[in-house]
């Protein structure tokens, strides 16, 4: 095994000091959180209270997937598709409506993941938290609906968006192991 002189060993120690300052086991564990809060949001769905199945409601055609009826209650054509209920609407559309994941139309989904769509693909990437500077990332909504769409869902289900004991855990475990990897030499 090749042993360091003290200077390169000082020197190696100054590149990873200089890694520390600039937050990379921090950007590591926030993005790597931030994508399973994505997730656990947006896909699986954590709310314990379900939809609601007994009020219909009414959904403009345009944000249907699938399951568009195209009808009122009568059967008439009309610009928005009637449903007995957010439960049968989005059962109907196809998704798992077992538990709640606030996606219809994904905007909420990419305004939170802060998101962009690849062109090639037409496909999301999984997001990234806001850089605020090197000690501080940040989930935000940056547009003024989604963040009353957001107050109006936690109001009617709870702070579904609190960090959970897990997901605290991992960031924790995860900015450990990134930082003790900087000081293996």
């Amino acid at each position: 095994m090749a042993k360091l002189t003290p200077e390169q060993y000082a020197k190696k120690l100054l590149g990873h000091i200089k890694i520390l300052k600039e937050g990379e086991p921090l950007r590591i564990a926030a993005q790597t959180v931030h994508a399973d809060r994505v997730e656990r949001i947006f896909d699986i769905g954590s709310v314990a209270r379900g939809y609601n199945k007994t009020k219909e409601v009414w959904i403009d055609n345009n944000l249907v997937r699938g399951g568009a009826t195209n009808s009122g209650k009568t059967g008439r054509a009309k610009k928005t598709s009637y449903f007995k209920s957010y439960f049968d609407a989005k059962g109907k559309m196809g998704f798992d409506n077992s538990k709640v994941n606030f996606r219809l139309t994904n905007d909420l989904q990419m305004d939170f993941a802060n998101s962009n769509v690849d062109s090639s693909t037409s496909k999301a990437d999984p997001g990234k938290p806001i850089k605020v500077n090197n000690q501080l990332y940040i989930e935000a909504l940056r547009r003024k609906d989604n963040q009353d769409k957001l107050d109006g869902l936690k109001s009617r289900f709870g702070d579904f968006t609190k960090f959970t004991n897990q997901e605290r855990v991992k960031f924790l475990k995860i900015m450990e192991l990134e930082t003790l990897k900087l000081f293996e030499l």
